[in-house]
């Protein structure tokens, strides 16, 4: 079963990614689900996903065909999340290692 799901839409944050990524792995587990919405970008941002939904542990990548904006991207997460808990990370957000375990032990 499925403790968490870490919805995170990603528009046009190339350069941003592979840090928010970075801080993903460093909170991966079994029971951690990361749902990857790209918010139809125009950069590299699709691509990347597509490697980390590869490489990230629990990650499932999302595309949406034309841009909807952060809600919509955070509503096609939520359809998409099979945890007990949900939360909510930015694209060009990072994280602490360890950050998720703390939070779902609370």
């Amino acid at each position: 079963m499925v403790k968490l799901s870490v919805i995170v839409p990603f528009y046009n944050v190339q350069q941003y990614a592979p840090d928010t990524l970075k801080s993903l792995r460093a909170n991966a587990r079994d029971d951690f689900e990361f749902i990857l919405v790209d918010d139809c970008s125009k950069d590299e941002t699709p691509e990347i996903l597509e490697r980390a939904a590869r490489e990230l542990p629990g990650a499932v990548h999302l595309r949406h065909e034309t841009n909807g904006g952060l809600a919509t991207a955070r509503n096609t997460g939520l359809d998409a999340a099979r945890g007990e808990y949900l939360t909510f990370l930015d694209g060009d957000d990072w994280l602490a290692p360890g950050y998720y375990a703390q939070l779902v032990s609370s």
